[in-house]
């Protein structure tokens, strides 16, 4: 998680709710993580976490995890259970914070941009 520039909020801050949201999640008054989604505006395909980053000096304490699944419970009491997430092939910190908020791995290896596909449905 790096520091927020204006194209970021920007972009946050004008994109429609039917399209995605991106959830900043605060200890107190410190922004701890960000977690980004995509829905599908028809609503056929899964809702996509398309990122989960967590302030660098607080990584590997479990704040990742718990704000995805802070996220999915959101989602679920809107209707929305299924999600899918891709995590580069070499990032073991993202492989594990998805599996420990509920995700499988749906795909073994990875495609040619070097993801692997994660699935969770609750």
């Amino acid at each position: 998680m790096g520091p927020i520039d204006n194209a970021w909020l920007e972009a946050v801050l004008t994109e429609p709710e039917s399209e995605g949201v991106t959830w900043a999640v605060f200890r107190r008054e410190e922004m701890v993580a960000v977690v980004e989604t995509v829905f599908d505006p028809e609503m056929r395909l899964p809702a996509a976490i398309t990122a989960v980053a967590t302030k660098p000096s607080l990584r590997r304490q479990g704040i990742g995890a718990a704000a995805l699944q802070q996220i999915l419970a959101l989602h679920k009491d809107k209707g929305i259970v299924e999600h899918v997430g891709y995590i580069a092939m070499d990032n073991l910190a993202g492989r594990r914070c998805a599996e420990k908020a509920g995700f499988v791995a749906i795909t073994s290896e990875p495609d040619k941009p070097g993801y692997i596909q994660f699935y969770h449905r609750q």
